[in-house]
Order: structure tokens, then sequence, then C-alpha cells
């Protein structure tokens, strides 16, 4: 766990070596950028350096002194990583933060606390924050990781360092997926495709077989569903509620809708294909390029209009299920939205 290997942030990490390196810590810092783009990583990876005690002439932790692996491992005293409490930090989990660093580090030279979704404070747990960041004892490093900054109070966020953190490239994502990963070149493009720049994602995706295997399932009833009747826009519906349904030992409601999400999102780029091969033709750069003969096959059943409006069909059905609308209902709504042109 080294800030060395946080991929595609080149100049996250070399502000925060530069801190290090040139005694500038300071108590509080903002991690910003989109999900899943190594926040939380970096995040425990300074932690680290902050309290290594064999750290690199480049100003990275070593990886293998005790501070390193208890870090490495989440039994490190001094490290407390706060992750939501459902959708919310609450301002008990906040009370704890600050009588832990009541007291100084056991080990380390720093206490650092990384709040994992600090967009998801309330304004109690906000309002309890603010008296550490106003106040903080000089071995606290508070690090807020957000995916949206301008959902905590300025006050917050102009007594925090801003780090920010981007998206990666899709071919920077495909590298690093080759570095990592033993998979299938075509393979490893789509998950490159799908991440959307978010190498935490790629990672998810890359780490087991059902992204793939579940992406196979949406694509081929795609096939089957735009050359059917309209009924089978019910039976599509239905196909996409149970493939979403969670395993029995993980029945969480949170884990259907995110799984929901994820086979929209193959639907979605289904006729993201279409509208690019509409618009750009042989030059189009397709997510499902294995599918390419089908899709050119359906592209003139569709025009551009049709295609802009299919996207925001589809678009609004993922929010309407994650506002709690009967899914069933919503896909099924979703099908028949879909159809292509008549004639």
């Amino acid at each position: 766990m080294r800030l060395s290997d946080i991929k595609a942030q080149e100049a996250a990490v070399r502000a925060l070596r530069g801190s290090i390196k040139k005694a500038l810590v300071t108590h509080a810092y903002l991690f910003a950028g989109p999900r899943n783009t190594g926040k939380t990583t970096a995040a425990l990876s300074f932690a680290a350096t902050l309290n290594c005690t064999d750290p690199t002439p480049e100003g990275d932790a070593c990886g293998f002194c005790m501070s390193c692996v208890r870090i490495q491992g989440g039994s490190d005293a001094d490290v407390m990583l706060i992750p939501p409490e459902k959708d919310q930090t609450t301002i008990d989990q906040m009370r704890e933060m600050i009588r832990s660093l009541d007291y100084a580090p056991l080990s380390g030279k720093y206490k650092v606390v990384i709040v994992e979704q600090a967009d998801t404070l309330n304004p109690h747990s906000e309002n309890c924050i603010l008296k550490i960041l106003e106040e903080a004892p000089p071995y606290a490093v508070l690090i807020l990781v957000v995916a949206n900054p301008n959902a905590l109070l300025p006050t917050i966020r102009s007594r925090c360092r801003t780090v920010r953190f981007r998206r990666a490239g899709t071919l920077e994502v495909e590298e690093f997926l080759k570095e990592r990963f033993d998979l299938p070149s075509e393979e490893r493009r789509v998950i490159a495709t799908c991440a959307q720049g978010a190498i935490g994602r790629a990672v998810t995706l890359a780490s087991g077989t059902e992204f793939m295997e579940e992406r196979q399932v949406v694509l081929q009833m795609m096939r089957d569903w735009a050359d059917g009747p309209p009924v089978l826009s019910l039976q599509a519906a239905e196909l996409i509620r149970r493939l979403a349904e969670p395993k029995k030992d993980d029945p969480d409601e949170r884990t259907r809708i995110v799984r929901l999400t994820e086979a929209l999102r193959h639907i979605l780029s289904w006729y993201a294909d279409l509208l690019a091969l509409k618009v750009r033709g042989d030059r189009a750069a397709m997510v499902n390029a294995d599918c390419e003969d089908d899709l050119k096959a359906l592209e003139g059943r569709y025009s551009i209009g049709r295609l802009r409006e299919a996207v925001k069909v589809i678009m609004e059905t993922r929010r309407r299920i994650e506002g709690n609308i009967t899914p069933q209902l919503a896909l099924e709504n979703m099908f028949f939205d879909l159809r292509p042109d008549p004639g």
C-alpha cells in the first residue's frame, strides 16, 4: 500500500509526496474526485507514508515495516477508517472520532482519520466535524474522501487542502488490467470501457466472472428482443429483474438496485453503440465491438432522434428504480418505449 502503486493519479500523488518531503503536512485534506478513482486507497497509502519508519527517498512508504504491515492489514490503531452507516455518516461516528483524537498516536507520528464518503455527512455530523477542524491536535490528520465536494459545507471545504483525483483514460485502464489480470484482450477492452475511467471499478469487474457472464445474457436478450414481437418486452423486463435478484446470502435491497443498475448500463451501452454507428459509421468507437454485426443490422431501424430518446428513457428508468418505483413496472415501460421506429 504505497503511493507509487496508485495508478493514473500522478498529480495527486505528486502533491501528497511533496507535502511530506517539504514538511508541509496539514491537519485536514479533501480527496475529491469521481467514485472508484483510488481516493480511499490513496488515503491509506498516504497514512502509511506518514507513519512509515523507513520511508523511501522519493517520499513513499517502505511497505515492510510494522506500521506499513498493520495499515495494510487494517489493524493499525493510529489509522481510523470511517465508512458511512447505510447512507449517512452520523454524528455518533464523528463524536467517536473526536474522542479517539484526544489520545496521541500509539506508535506512529500521526493519528490519521479517513472519512470514507464524507459527502454523506448530515448537518449534525458536519457541525460536529467542524470542531476538530478548528481545534485539531498537532498529531491529527483528517482526510475527507468525497465524490461531490459541494455536498460539504463551505466552512469545511475552506479548512481542508484539496487533492483532486481524475478519471483515467480507457487505454490507461486497459494497460492496468493487462498488468494485473490474466484476461483475454477483448475482455480487457470491454471492462476498461465499461469502467468509465474508474480504476477501482475496473478491478471489481475484472476480479470475477459475473460481470462478463451477465453482460452476455443481457446482450443476447437485446438481440432476441429487437427481432421479436412487442410481448417480448414483458419477458425482457422479467429477465432483467430476475438477473438482479440478490443471492440468498445478501438480501440487502441496495444490492438489488446496484445489480439492476449494472444491467441497465449494458442496455445503455447497446444504444450508445447504435447511436455511434448512426453518427460515425465505420469510424464509431463501440463498447460492444464483439456485437458489431448485430448492431449494424439494427442501426438502420432507428433514427438519430429515436436513439437519443432511447438513451434518455434508460437514464430515466434508472432514476425511477433508484427512487423506489417498482422495478418490474419501470422495466416493462422502458422496453415498450425502446422499440425501433415503426415500419
